[in-house]
């Protein structure tokens, strides 16, 4: 039989429409046979079954709520259990060992806590040196900080009594005690901090108290960073152990830049024409032999006028002249510290004084750098020139040993011996006694970890590890800058008058005035003259503050009884600022020992050539400056008439550091 397979198209379109509806009709029992005549099922029921347990439950329910309540079933309260939802939402244990990676530090080494480590000890500091520099220092006007430095901040020159305290520590065994403490020999590997081994030092802690009106002193209190310090506040050490602040401190202080002013903090700029700044144990030693050097210069003074007088004895027809340089009369003279008024009496920088080495004196210009012939004729003196040579001065050679003991970036730490550090104290205010101790701090790397033995876990929150304080021995008086002196009395019909001589030191240089002062008269003032002496030689004076807050009550005639006998003098009453009664003696010949010294020492820088400041880029240079000085070849060929000493072969001044 042949079938015929081929279709019309039109009559397969015409009934396309019926095909459609059939099938439809086909899935739609499908539907209902699949989903509602077989009766799908949930967990076990049909749908049937599940609408009367529906109904059942609804039933029971009603039941128990229109029922009397079951006394034996209680409220029990959940708002504990929601409340601690609240506190922590995360349920379930979660890892608190997370820690951000860092380098060098595997993963797990945090979460193992079962090896500790001891704490390296650091013991004692060596014995400190103190000194008390008087300088004319450059000083910021405001604050210092990484983008505004000492040499770019606005800077005025102000009268500074800077002091140093120094003091040492061996860093090699440093080094050793933290190797051993962090990444001994017998550590497994895994255990070795070879980031902890090197001790890393954050602070070095200067302390001092203060005697009182009372005589007693107060407590220890810090002494604060240098108004020249720029990394004031980067040098601020964690308050709390926080693992990353330990860490980045850890490495921040590390830097070259952080310990070098930590250990060895800069100095300011002296606008004194002086020898470059060095440090305590230096200084001292220095000053002990400047001061031998000017005694042994009086002392070959002395025996050339001795020559001369001999020569002018034996050979009457000479000619002779007396050089020699007038001295201020001391009959009449009388003296009283204003306490607050200030520190120094002149000092190593009492005068601007230099000597060429072919014996001229001279006097340093230090605006050209041009040496100036000194006006005095000492020099002239043909006799000075056949003593025989001292060599003294040559054996000065301390800033080569302190340029020795400096960090350098070629300088291992770790290989000293003895690691020399210091502190400065810029808050001094004249007329104060202070006493002084200072320690080092260094880091404690694993601060804030659970990685001590119970008998050092109290090491677990203390970021700094310090080492003993040492004390240094002595109490620093810081010199007054303004004095009084009672020099001369005379009485009228009506009144008593005290001549009065004020001296006020001054970025260098003494200033003084006198005053004819009556009962109920104030001794001193501000005076808007220039002073004649300080504006020849060319230095800058506004006004002068002579005010020394005293008022003169009464002048009195005493008697005085000694050994000698009775003697009879004046003396000046008087107060300062309402306070109580104080007495000075009037005249010289009536006053101690030592109001005298101080009287002349005073009068000999007067008598000098005033002290002509440095510029700042001078005084940096000067700052800088770490060569050996360079010595004449003799003492009478170039003695030592720098700055320093006050006038030409003046006594050193009293109060600097280093003079006994």
């Amino acid at each position: 039989m042949k079938i015929n397979l081929n279709f019309n198209k039109d009559k397969l379109l015409e009934h396309i429409d019926k095909i459609i509806i059939g099938a439809a009709g086909v899935f739609a029992v499908v539907i209902l046979f699949v989903f509602v005549l077989k009766a799908p099922t949930y967990e076990g029921q049909k749908p049937s079954e599940i609408e009367e347990s529906i109904n059942s439950s609804a039933q029971q329910l009603k039941m128990k709520l229109d029922g009397e309540p079951n006394d034996r079933i209680k409220y029990e309260s959940n708002q504990k259990e929601f409340l601690a939802k609240m506190n922590n939402s995360i349920d379930g244990e979660v890892n608190d060992k997370i820690f951000f990676p860092l380098p060098g530090q595997k993963d797990n080494d945090v979460n193992k806590v079962e090896f500790t480590y001891s704490v390296p000890k650091i013991g004692p500091v060596a014995k400190p040196s103190l000194a008390v520099v008087k300088m004319a220092a450059f000083v910021p006007t405001e604050e210092l900080s990484t983008t505004v430095t000492y040499d770019s901040a606005g800077k005025e020159i102000q009268d500074l009594d800077l002091v140093t305290v120094e003091s040492s520590i061996n860093a090699k065994a440093l080094y050793s005690k933290f190797r051993e403490s962090f990444a001994a020999k017998n550590f497994p590997p895994e255990k070795k901090k070879e980031q902890y081994a090197k001790p890393v030092f954050a602070k070095v802690q200067l302390q001092r108290k203060t005697q009182q009106s009372d005589g007693n002193w107060t407590e220890w209190t810090d002494v604060p960073q240098t108004k020249i310090c720029y990394l004031k506040k980067s040098l601020e050490v964690p308050a709390a152990p926080s693992e990353f602040a330990i860490e980045m401190a850890l490495v921040q202080f590390a830097k070259e830049e952080f310990r070098n002013e930590v250990l060895q903090p800069s100095v300011y700029c002296n606008a004194i024409p002086s020898d470059p700044w060095i440090s305590p144990s230096f200084y001292n030693p220095r000053q002990i032999k400047l001061q031998k050097a000017e005694e042994e210069r009086k002392r070959i003074e002395a025996e050339a006028d001795k020559s001369r007088r001999l020569n002018d004895r034996s050979t009457p027809s000479r000619q002779t002249r007396d050089t020699r340089t007038p001295t201020r009369g001391t009959d009449d003279i009388g003296m009283m510290g204003v306490p607050g008024g200030g520190g120094g009496r002149g000092g190593r920088e009492a005068t601007p004084r230099t000597t060429s080495r072919r014996g001229e004196n001279t006097r340093q210009n230090p605006a050209t750098s041009r040496r100036q012939p000194a006006t005095t004729e000492r020099t002239t003196r043909p006799e000075r020139q056949s003593l025989p040579a001292t060599n003294v001065l040559q054996t000065i050679t301390e800033e080569a040993d302190f340029d020795k003991i400096k960090l350098k970036p070629e300088i291992n730490i770790s290989d000293l011996d003895k690691l020399v550090f210091w502190a400065h104290d810029d808050t001094t205010k004249p007329g104060e006694k202070y006493q002084y101790r200072i320690r080092v701090g260094l880091l404690n790397p694993i601060a804030g970890k659970n990685w001590f033995a119970e008998n050092e876990k109290d090491y677990q929150n203390q970021v700094i590890l310090w080492s003993d304080f040492a004390d240094v021995n002595q109490v620093v008086e810081i010199p007054e800058r303004l004095y009084f002196f009672a020099t001369n009395y005379r009485e009228t019909a009506n009144d008593k008058i005290v001549e009065v001589m004020v001296a006020r030191y001054m970025l260098g240089n003494w200033a003084s005035k006198k005053y004819n002062v009556k009962s109920g008269e104030v001794i001193g003032k501000a005076d808007e003259q220039p002073d004649a002496r300080l504006a020849n030689a060319g230095v800058s004076t506004d006004v002068i503050d002579f005010s020394t807050g005293a008022v003169m009550v009464d002048a009195r005639k005493v008697a005085n009884a000694s050994k000698t006998g009775v003697s009879e003098y004046y003396e000046l009453l008087y107060n300062i600022n309402g306070n109580e009664l104080q007495r000075t003696a009037i005249k010289e010949r009536n006053w101690p020992a030592k109001t005298g010294q101080i009287y002349k020492e005073i009068s000999s820088a007067l008598d000098s050539d005033p002290v002509t400041l440095l510029t700042w880029d001078q005084a940096a240079t000067q700052v800088n400056q770490r060569s050996p000085m360079s010595q004449p070849d003799s003492f009478e060929q170039g003695g030592r008439g720098g700055p320093g000493f006050p006038g030409e072969g003046g006594p050193m001044m009293p109060g600097m550091p280093g003079m006994p």
